[in-house]
C-alpha cells in the first residue's frame, strides 16, 4: 500500500505513492481587460484587496460573493514579493458573462487559501517544496494556484481543467503573469483513460475544492493515481461552503483514494515530506488566515 497524508482538522490532505501505479488565449478573452489588467486590480474594493477571503451567499444551485463580480483579483506572494493578477471570466463591465464554464471562471476562496498555503510552505523552509518539481493541477479554473506554484520554484506546471474555455482563461492569466515558459494549460477530463496521457508525470499534484460532488470521486482518484510519479505527493485542500460537511466529504474522498493505492500520512509518518519544517499542517494553515477571515 502507498502513503496519503491528511490533517482532518484542517481539511487538507497530502497523498503519496511508493510505487508506479496548450493552448493560447483566444478571441474569447479579447473581451477581458488586456491593457487594463493592472489598473483594474488597483481598483479592487477594500474588502477584496490582497486576495482577501470573503463571505459567500448561496444562490440557486451555486454560491457567490462580491469579489466574483470584479474583472480582476490580485493576491501577493510573501516569499517572492510578487503580486499575482488574475482575470476572472464572470462579467464584462459588470453585466455580461464573457467565458462560459460555471465554477471555473471565478477566483474562489479555496484557491486563494491554497496559494497562501504553498507560499507559507515555501517561507517555512530554505528550499521550496516545489523547487525543480513537475506540478499538475487538477481543476485549475482561473489558474491562480498553478501560477503560484511556478513563481514558487516549480520547473514545470501543467494547469488542467475539463472546460476548454476555462483553459483559455487560465492561459490568459499565465501569460499576463509572465509564466508561459513554465506553465502549460491543457484540457483534462478526469478518468483513467484520459489520465493515461500524464502517466507517472507529476512529482506533485495539487487541487482545491474538487470533491463537493461525490459522483466524481472515483474518476478524480483514478486521475491522481495514474498521473502521480512513484514517491510523489498530492496536496489537496477542501474548504467547502456554508452548510457543507467538509470533514465528511474529505474522509469519503480519502477512502476512495486509498482504494487507488494511495496512503493517508500525517506529520508523524516517516514519509512526511516537511520534517523539521512543518510540524503541524493545521497550525500552518491557520497562520495563512487573517483574524477577520476566520469567521468566513
Amino acid at each position: 500500500q502507498t502513503p496519503v497524508l491528511v490533517d482532518q482538522q484542517a481539511d487538507i490532505s497530502l497523498c503519496s505513492r511508493r510505487h508506479a501505479v496548450a493552448t493560447s488565449a483566444t478571441s474569447v478573452l479579447s473581451l477581458l481587460l488586456a491593457p487594463e489588467l493592472a489598473a483594474a486590480a488597483s481598483e479592487e474594493p477594500a474588502e477584496c484587496r490582497n486576495g482577501a477571503i470573503v463571505g459567500e451567499s448561496q444562490i440557486s444551485g451555486a454560491y457567490q460573493q462580491i469579489c466574483m463580480e470584479l474583472p480582476v483579483r490580485s493576491t501577493p506572494l510573501r516569499s517572492t514579493g510578487d503580486v499575482l493578477t488574475i482575470a476572472q471570466g464572470t462579467t464584462d463591465g459588470g453585466s455580461t458573462r464573457t467565458v462560459q464554464g460555471r465554477t471555473g471562471v471565478a477566483v474562489w476562496n479555496s484557491s486563494l487559501l491554497f496559494s497562501r498555503l504553498l507560499d507559507a510552505i515555501s517561507i517555512s523552509q530554505d528550499e521550496s517544496f516545489l523547487t525543480g518539481k513537475t506540478v499538475l493541477e487538477l481543476g485549475c479554473g482561473c489558474g491562480l494556484s498553478s501560477i503560484a506554484a511556478a513563481k514558487l520554484g516549480a520547473s514545470r506546471v501543467i494547469a488542467t481543467d475539463g472546460n476548454a474555455e476555462v483553459n483559455q482563461l487560465s492561459r490568459y492569466n499565465v501569460e499576463k503573469n509572465g509564466m508561459e515558459s513554465v506553465v502549460e494549460t491543457a484540457e483534462l477530463k478526469w478518468g483513467l483513460l484520459n489520465a493515461a496521457d500524464y502517466f507517472d508525470e507529476a512529482d506533485i499534484i495539487i487541487g482545491s475544492d474538487l470533491t463537493y460532488n461525490s459522483g466524481t470521486w472515483r474518476v478524480l482518484a483514478e486521475t491522481m493515481g495514474a498521473a502521480l510519479k512513484p514517491n510523489g505527493f498530492v496536496v489537496y485542500l477542501s474548504l467547502g461552503h456554508s452548510g457543507f460537511n467538509v470533514s465528511g466529504e474529505l474522509a469519503g474522498f480519502l477512502s476512495v483514494l486509498e482504494s487507488e493505492g494511495l496512503e493517508v500520512i500525517d506529520e508523524k509518518s516517516p514519509r512526511w515530506p516537511l520534517k523539521g519544517v512543518v510540524s503541524s499542517m493545521s497550525q500552518l494553515l491557520a497562520s495563512c488566515v487573517n483574524p477577520s477571515e476566520k469567521v468566513v
